[in-house]
């Protein structure tokens, strides 16, 4: 069992860690808890309070994961809440994608075999209560979630309950039916798109990639959406989020004639109709690169690198490697192993700076960073964006390309660190 105090409650927010405690004590179970400081982390993230108290519990409930070697995180998340969570998207003006609600089951590292589930998600509220009240089980309210500031609280305390009376009596599950019809055509749309994608591109390259406008335009608009995010998937490396707006201004400029007005987009992209061709782009001049001097790794654990909508996930493993062929190089360089008896100090996350050189596992000696940049076509604008795993003065891991040479693992290694780095995803973020 475990269970993390945000500090905003004061006496009551330690009450109630008191009272988990006690549960599990009085279940027989092991006990993890952490207290921290949201308000702290919100002011220097500059977030709402709900954004940082998500991206704490994430982080912490994957650590704490990985510390006790399990390979599930259950929530209690459970009908009510998924239809709430359907309702608000949908108010945000959300797309499919954003309609399929939470996954009752979700792999959150493929390296360690950890998912995420959500065993009462099928459960009504008034049922789990009913649950505790019929077997005299203890059961503590947060009292925050009775606040109606909180758009959440509005929508359970306001909007559901008028839904209910005046539209539906079964709005809940209704939304939820919605949610799981969106989900299984989101899947199917998506294997659709990945062969469209190759038809429908005209150029790929690493400052644009490059629709026939005419192609694009017949197309239905689900699946439009879907190559935009596997266009700006291509230029930025990972998916920021897009919303609803920024998909119908870029679909918009198919009907447009000639040459069409810039769009923006997140992290500095541009989309632009010219002539016969719809472009997504780099433009000559891009916003500077996130602020970004250093953040410590954790090993083992997950650091959250939320400049870059990244998380790194690290694991120590001792022994001979078995297999060691297959762990030399990794196919796209998300996941790494590396020899931890060779790291120099302590491994932090930082980017690139000016006169960066390393010797890349598998190439002819040391070289420029800069130059290998150039000679693997990394778009100029990306190359500020890219995390680099450092010790010290030395690059370890250009992450998502490359480690260095001098820390790879041979026949005589004893001792591995094991790394992923993953986008962070907003719509299956640990709420």
């Amino acid at each position: 069992m475990a269970h993390i105090n945000h500090g905003l409650r004061g006496k009551e927010g330690a009450e109630d860690q008191d009272f988990t405690r006690g549960l599990a004590e009085k279940l027989g179970m092991p006990f993890h808890t952490t207290t921290v400081n949201v308000k702290k982390i919100r002011e220097k993230k500059k977030q709402s309070t709900e954004e940082a108290g998500r991206n704490v519990r994430h982080q912490w409930l994957h650590e704490t994961a990985m510390k006790i070697k399990a390979q599930k995180i259950a929530l209690a998340h459970n009908l009510d809440d998924q239809s709430e969570t359907i309702l608000h998207r949908i108010l945000r003006g959300t797309g499919l994608r954003g309609l399929k609600g939470m996954s009752p089951i979700r792999l959150i590292s493929r390296k360690h075999d950890l998912f995420l589930v959500r065993p009462m998600l099928e459960l009504e509220r008034f049922e789990i209560e009913a649950f505790l009240k019929e077997r005299t089980l203890p059961s503590k309210t947060d009292m925050t979630n009775l606040d109606t500031t909180i758009t959440r609280n509005k929508i359970r305390h306001k909007l559901l309950p008028a839904l209910e009376e005046d539209f539906n009596p079964r709005v809940k599950m209704a939304l939820v039916k919605l949610g799981q019809t969106a989900s299984s055509f989101y899947l199917l749309l998506r294997e659709i798109a990945h062969e469209v994608y190759e038809n429908t591109k005209m150029l790929s390259g690493e400052d644009e990639v490059c629709f026939n406008v005419e192609g694009f335009a017949k197309l239905p608009p689900a699946i439009q959406t879907l190559l935009i995010d596997r266009a700006v998937k291509t230029l930025v490396g990972v998916l920021p989020h897009l919303n609803f707006e920024h998909y119908l201004e870029v679909i918009s400029l198919c009907s447009s004639s000639g040459y069409s007005k810039t769009i923006r987009l997140p992290k500095g992209l541009e989309a632009r109709r010219e002539s016969y061709v719809l472009k997504i782009y780099w433009p000559k001049e891009v916003p500077p690169p996130p602020k970004l001097s250093h953040i410590n790794l954790k090993t083992p654990g997950t650091t959250v690198i939320e400049e870059l909508n990244l998380q790194i996930e690290t694991q120590v493993q001792e022994g001979k490697v078995v297999g060691l062929k297959e762990y030399v190089r990794n196919k796209d360089y998300t996941e790494e192993i590396i020899d931890y008896e060779k790291i120099q100090g302590p491994l932090s996350i930082r980017l690139r700076r000016k006169g960066d050189q390393f010797t890349p596992l598998g190439g002819k000696g040391s070289c420029k960073l800069k130059k290998f940049f150039i000679d693997h076509k990394v778009p100029q604008p990306l190359r500020d964006r890219i995390p680099i795993l450092a010790d010290h003065d030395r690059i370890v891991w250009v992450v998502g390309y490359r480690i260095d040479n001098s820390v790879k693992i041979t026949e005589d290694t004893l001792k591995v660190l094991k790394l992923r780095v993953s986008l962070l995803e907003d719509d299956e973020s640990v709420e």
